[in-house]
């Protein structure tokens, strides 16, 4: 059972900025919105019954999210009450707030992040980066989860926040990259992308596919051909081939290996490359590989 909530402390927190939203609603009509007030704590103490935030906290953040939305106690009644519970919880740094956190969203912001990051490095640490971000207080004020307003469900505010981290961090990474991959073509005096966009090192780099292709087993083009081409899932491939979805990854995975060390070998050629220098541009093989591996199957 629930303590009784007090109600003078949740309307005097809840309209003590003079000049607000809240404190016009107070004014008013102070008794319904002690009663909302009352009913909307309760909804997250409920939710939450473990996560103890303290009523002031609770009212004051009320207070905000009456200032963010339209004027009115039906618009307060609206609010996510349990969502932002939770949210105060975090931005108070409440014992238990951040696991129930995590219990709830730890998914949402591993899903925003894996539609915009391909690798599982990148995941990481954009994944830490959103928890930071969230969870952890900013230079000039509490963290950002504070800003959470209860005007939709707390998932997708949170899905938007971690996919713009994950943004972020992917254009951060590639500008870092790029400043690598600069300084390596200075050091090596050969540029890759000058190579690339002249059309020599996508000559090389195509021929070199087509060679490899050729090379491989019948049944491994075909897997490729279902899989880059077709757009087949594994399983998918797996049913039409009679075998299992492990099967398909373990060809495809050998497959692709045996084109990367044929095309490193005769891009190197073609180029009349030293193996240093080589390995300036082996980025750029990778990232177009399954896009050249495609437009050649596809005109097979």
């Amino acid at each position: 059972m629930l303590d009784t909530v007090p109600m003078s402390a949740l309307l005097r927190a809840f309209g003590e900025e003079a000049g607000s939203v809240a404190a016009r609603l107070v004014d008013r009509d102070s008794a319904v919105v002690a009663d909302l007030l009352a009913a909307l704590y309760a909804r997250g103490r409920a939710a939450y019954p473990r996560v103890v935030v303290s009523e002031q906290a609770f009212a004051r953040h009320l207070a905000r999210c009456a200032s963010g939305g339209a004027a009115g106690t039906a618009s307060l009644a609206e609010v996510a009450a349990e969502d932002v519970y939770l949210a105060c919880a975090c931005a108070q740094h409440v014992r238990g707030a951040a696991a129930a956190f995590d219990r709830n969203y730890g998914r949402v912001i591993r899903r925003a992040v894996s539609r915009v990051l391909a690798t599982p490095d990148e995941r990481q640490e954009a994944e830490q980066r959103a928890w930071q971000h969230l969870l952890v207080d900013e230079t000039d004020g509490p963290p950002r989860i504070s800003q959470y307003l209860g005007q939709g469900p707390l998932e997708k505010w949170v899905s938007v926040a971690a996919m713009r981290v994950a943004i972020s961090f992917g254009r951060t990474e590639s500008a870092e990259r790029r400043l690598r991959e600069k300084a390596i073509a200075e050091a090596s005096g050969v540029d890759p992308e000058a190579l690339f966009m002249k059309g020599q090192l996508r000559e090389a780099f195509e021929g070199a596919v087509t060679e490899a292709l050729a090379n491989l087993k019948p049944r491994e083009r075909l897997v490729l051909k279902l899989f880059l081409v077709s757009g087949m899932t594994l399983e998918a491939i797996g049913k039409s081939l009679g075998i299992t979805r492990q099967a398909v990854s373990k060809t495809i995975g050998r497959a692709r290996e045996c084109i990367v060390e044929r095309v490193e070998a005769s891009v190197q050629q073609r180029l009349k490359m030293t193996k240093e220098d080589l390995s300036s541009i082996l980025r750029y093989v990778a990232s177009q590989l399954d896009v050249s591996i495609s437009r050649v199957l596809g005109k097979a």
